[in-house]
């Protein structure tokens, strides 16, 4: 009866309501801010529990502790629009510690945009005031109110596979994330040598599939391979439009000059994982990328615990010269340590263009870094190896810097046309990415223009693709199946002629793909090894294959079988849904289906486990 005296408690009721509508505040900022519209039920379900958790902090809170309440709701709205501009998705309290890097802090977090955390604080600061004006004398009785609150957590937790989609709410999603935080910080339940394979699971599943042509080749071709940041397939229009989807994005000046220059754009791509580590890893590897919530493999071969038998390595040893320029600083994630190591012989960063004490944000923006390894490129060209190069670029990352030039370039083109200023970004969701992109596309195709003219691209096998999808942010944000692993593969073959020898643009291809079509193309297929995947060149006898993805900002895990079927599952993989599509319009057609999983749990994790590392079925 006290439980019940306490809830239904007048003042605490007025706290619960004052807490609604200011996260209802909250959340049209965050909708503003990011442009990312969340599905209606799940919204007003999550915010419904995010009050009520909010207005036991509101009763029990005081002094020092209401000061640091205070703090912490400032701080998690503004990482929370932050998130969800960038990612689409709000934020995983597992990755706190990923903000103290300074490389990332003065790349990601010191922007234009620093200015809302303390107008989010001051906001937070004035629920405190309006509360402490209403309910002066609060609730005392804290054991039935902190009760609620782990229940309400509880069925939170329970009701949401996701804590993170934009549906959920900032207050809920954090401390409901709070017990996983604690009983497993590194998310190593998953890859842990905790489970062993059953015999059958290999027989049953094709999940370490490896497939080439191995044809002889004598030209033994060069290789450029384009890795553009955050670039999605859904961001081509006619992929987003094949697929009946709104981008935020729309690249078309990009898939004209693809077109034009001989290119073939997949439609079907997926991106392995989130995070540059975890998809470079795979391209450059040709194995699955870390799926647990800690990306150590890139490290592990930086510190030497790994010998790695890489793409690079397998081309250097064939003699081919291997350079990878990337435009952020290569110390971060120790890429100076792990591209030597993987076989790159030539490795830079933004160091290159900056003193590295003196360098600010990422590194240059995209029109410098073409223009330079444009240079680079063509000084290369001149010598009589061979070469593979691999490009990662940065203007399209957050905080999207496009550079002086480029903006005063596009002010310019705005006020010919009769547009208005985008001088203020921040209240126009997106425009930021949108700007990125455009100096993007435009540099790109200069670049390929450029090289075409010179001659390079002649015998040349040019791969565009991305090293994440950035999480395909679209106007009609909804959470399903493998948005944020919508990836991008375009593919220009060193002679035009052999395009009809690759794989139809249809075809579900993915990250892993494009190591084993580097070597098949190169004619060293058979050197293959332990990589996983299917080479581009394999079209006419391609054997249906499962793959495992995973989306380490939502927390979810996927098992993909070509044929058409597609299991959701929960960060720990315990719950899972069933879900259907057309193997030839993958994203555009997933319905959620009432077949059980077609795994079960003891074999889910068996190959997450066996993704530690994977032994290919070679075919």
């Amino acid at each position: 009866m006290r439980f019940l005296t306490v809830l239904t408690d007048r003042r605490f009721l007025l706290t619960v309501l004052l807490a609604f509508g200011w996260l209802l505040l909250v959340r049209a900022g965050l909708i503003l801010q990011s442009g990312v519209w969340p599905s209606p039920v799940g919204t007003l379900a999550g915010d419904l529990a995010g009050a009520f958790i909010l207005g036991v902090l509101l009763t029990l809170t005081k002094g020092p502790f209401r000061a640091l309440l205070v703090i912490l709701l400032g701080c998690a709205a503004y990482v929370a629009g932050m998130h969800l501009t960038t990612h689409g998705t709000l934020f995983q309290l597992a990755f706190a510690g990923k903000g103290m890097n300074p490389t990332f802090i003065s790349g990601s977090l010191i922007n234009v945009y620093l200015f809302l955390l303390p107008a989010y604080i001051a906001f937070a600061w004035v629920l405190h005031r309006i509360h402490r004006a209403l309910v002066p004398v609060p609730p005392e009785s804290s054991t039935p109110l902190i009760t609620a609150a782990a229940a309400v957590i509880l069925v939170y937790s329970l009701s949401f596979p996701s804590l993170t989609t934009p549906a959920n709410n900032v207050v809920a999603s954090l401390f409901a994330q709070i017990p996983g935080a604690i009983i497993n910080p590194l998310g190593i339940v998953i890859g842990d040598e905790a489970v062993e394979a059953d015999e059958s699971l290999e027989v049953r599943t094709n999940f370490f599939h490896q497939q080439v042509t191995s044809r002889p080749n004598d030209r033994h071709p060069n290789v450029l391979l384009i890795m553009i940041e955050g670039l999605s397939g859904g961001y081509f229009p006619s992929v987003s439009q094949y697929h009946e989807l709104e981008p935020a994005v729309r690249l078309e000046h990009l898939e004209g000059v693809l077109k034009n220059r001989g290119f073939r754009l997949y439609r079907n791509t997926l991106s392995m994982e989130r995070q540059t580590d975890r998809g470079t890893f795979t391209i450059i590897c040709g194995r699955y990328p870390d799926f647990r919530r800690a990306s150590t493999k890139m490290l592990d071969v930086a510190e030497e615990r790994v010998s790695p038998d890489c793409l690079p390595g397998k081309l250097k040893a064939q003699g081919y010269h291997t350079a990878y320029w990337q435009a952020a600083p290569i110390t971060y994630m120790k890429k100076d340590e792990f591209m030597p190591r993987a076989g790159f012989m030539d490795v830079t960063g933004a160091e290159r263009f900056d003193n590295g004490d003196d360098m600010e944000g990422w590194g240059p923006p995209d029109p410098e870094y073409f223009a330079d390894v444009a240079d680079r490129l063509l000084a290369l060209d001149q010598e009589t190896s061979p070469w593979f190069v691999t490009l990662l670029n940065v203007g399209t990352h957050h905080p999207f810097n496009i550079g002086e030039a480029a903006e005063e370039k596009m002010e310019t083109d705005r006020a010919a046309a009769g547009e208005e200023s985008d001088e203020n970004k921040i209240v126009k969701p997106q425009e930021a990415r949108r700007d990125a992109m455009k100096v993007m596309e435009k540099t790109l195709g200069n670049f390929l223009e450029q090289l075409e003219a010179a001659g390079i691209l002649d015998n040349t096998l040019v791969i565009l693709t991305s090293d994440e999808s950035g999480g395909f942010v679209r106007t009609d944000h909804e959470t399903l199946p493998l948005n944020s692993n919508m990836g991008a593969l375009a593919v220009r073959p060193p002679e035009q002629k052999d395009l009809s020898r690759y794989a139809n643009k249809n075809a579900i291809t993915a990250q892993l793909d494009i190591p084993m079509t580097i070597l098949d193309v190169t004619g060293h297929g058979e050197q293959a090894g332990s990589m996983i995947g299917r080479s581009l060149l394999v079209s006419n006898d391609r054997q249906r294959r499962d793959i495992l993805l995973a989306d380490t900002y939502t927390g979810l895990k996927y098992f993909l079988r070509e044929s058409g079927q597609l299991l959701a599952c929960t960060e720990m993989l315990t719950r899972c849904t069933s879900w259907s599509f057309d193997p030839k319009r993958m994203f555009g057609t997933f319905q959620e289906s009432d077949e059980p999983p077609f795994l079960s749990l003891e074999d889910r994790l068996a190959l997450f486990e066996n993704a530690t590392v994977p032994e290919p079925t070679e075919n």
